[in-house]
This record gives C-alpha cells, structure tokens and sequence, in this order.
C-alpha cells in the first residue's frame, strides 16, 4: 500500500508541476514577456483576410471604364476598315476617326488615374492593417505613446481598423480603453471622427 501510495503522490506531484509551468507560461505570454505562438505553431492567429474589393466604391465605374474602352477600340477598327472600303466618305469617317480616337486617349487618362488611385489607397489600407495589428500587439501606454504623434485622420482609420479586427476575431475591442489613456479633447475630437467616418461608411455600403 504504501509504494501505491508514493506512486500517486508521485504522479500527483508531476499533474502539479506541469499545471502550474503552463499557469507560468500563459501568464508570460500576457505580460507580453514570451511569445508562446513562437514555440507552439498552433496558437498562432492568422489576420482576418478582407476583401476591398466589395467596399471599393470605385469597382464597378472601372469594369464600366474597361467596356467602354473594348467598344471604343471595337468601333475604331470598324471605322478604319469602312475608310478603306468609301472612299467617298473618307473625310467624314477621318473625322469620325478623329473624334473617337480623343475620346478613347481621354478614357485611358482617366483609367491610369483611378487606377493608380486604387493600388494607392489598397497599399495605405495595407498599412492601416499593420499599424492597427502592431497597436492592438502592444502594452497600452507603448501604444498611446506611438500614436500621440499621429495625425487625427490616421489614429482614426488606425482605430477604425482595430474594431473590425477586434469584431472579425469575435474579441472586446481595446480602443474605447486606449482613447482613455489620450488627451480628453483629443479623444473627443476622435470620437466624432470616427462617428461620422462610420456613418459615412454604412451610408456608402447601403448605396452599394
């Protein structure tokens, strides 16, 4: 009976040990003093993945742009070949010519630019993502600390960010936390900015 007993005192002993180095483990990884998802693979979270594509509001007017590009290109072949067939209305179709060919120069303008206006805002959404994932990672003074410097119009997307994060996650967000520990007229100057920022948005999804 008693080697029995030394041996459940034995694997009791063990059960507490490892308990309490797992209690000492998790309680590092708060403190932000070890990362355990670098020495277990399967705690680590990976971002939400979000599709601006459907919140873009400029989407739809580019396919709209690219069809009417392939018409226009469509109709100056057409042009050309009836130039070559009439030649007795070669002066009118040249014009005809003319005036489509301006037009199509003008919609490719117009196309490079909201093109290039799109890959600009995707990779300053990009950005906010980083920013948003790096505040959300730090202690929150660190974190106030680093934003104190930013401008309204940037914390505001940043934090904007941080909620769809924190709701996407299904988590609290720490950002009504954070704006405590900010100036209080600074943070009620970003609460109305993020109020309206959001009102904008779901007045621009409703129109979608």
């Amino acid at each position: 009976m008693n080697r029995l007993s030394d041996k459940i005192k034995i694997v009791y002993l063990t059960l507490v040990i490892f308990f309490s180095l797992g209690v000492f483990a998790y309680l590092l990884d708060s403190w932000n003093i070890i990362q355990l998802e670098e020495y277990l693979p399967f705690l680590k979270k990976e971002p939400p993945i979000v599709d601006f594509n459907e919140d873009n509001p400029t989407e739809l007017e580019l396919q709209k742009m690219r069809k009417d590009q392939e018409r226009l290109i469509d109709e100056e072949l057409r042009l050309k070949e009836q130039a070559e067939k009439l030649k007795g209305n070669k002066l009118e179709l040249e014009q005809k010519l003319e005036e489509i060919q301006e037009m199509k120069k003008g919609l490719e303008e117009q196309l490079a630019m909201m093109e290039a206006t799109k890959e600009k805002e995707q990779s300053r959404q990009k950005k906010i993502r980083a920013m948003a994932a790096r505040i959300y990672s730090m202690p929150p003074d660190d974190s106030v600390a680093i934003v104190a410097g930013w401008s309204n119009t940037d914390l505001v997307e940043v934090f904007i960010q941080m909620e769809k994060d924190a709701d996407a996650e299904g988590r609290q967000s720490i950002v009504p936390y954070l704006m405590t520990k900010l100036p209080r007229d600074r943070a009620a100057v970003i609460t109305s900015l993020m109020m309206d920022e959001k009102t904008g948005l779901d007045e621009g999804n409703q129109n979608l």
